[in-house]
């Protein structure tokens, strides 16, 4: 699995839970947990789609 599809993946995690902590109604606890572990999934998925990015062998106009 490429960092490409690893950050989208972990960034499509951190918007599920995301949307979990806002619609259902959790006890306070639970609901910390929750947005914790969105904002993580989201940061590292967001790392993993910056190193797909800054890679120089993918970059825009590179020939093969």
């Amino acid at each position: 699995m490429n960092d490409v599809s690893k950050g989208l993946l972990f960034v499509l995690g951190g918007i599920v839970f995301l949307l979990v902590s806002l619609i259902l109604s959790l006890p306070t606890p639970l609901w910390a947990v929750i947005l914790s572990v969105s904002i993580v999934l989201n940061c590292t998925g967001t790392v993993f789609l910056i190193r797909y990015i800054k890679k120089p062998d993918q970059g825009v106009g590179k020939s093969k």
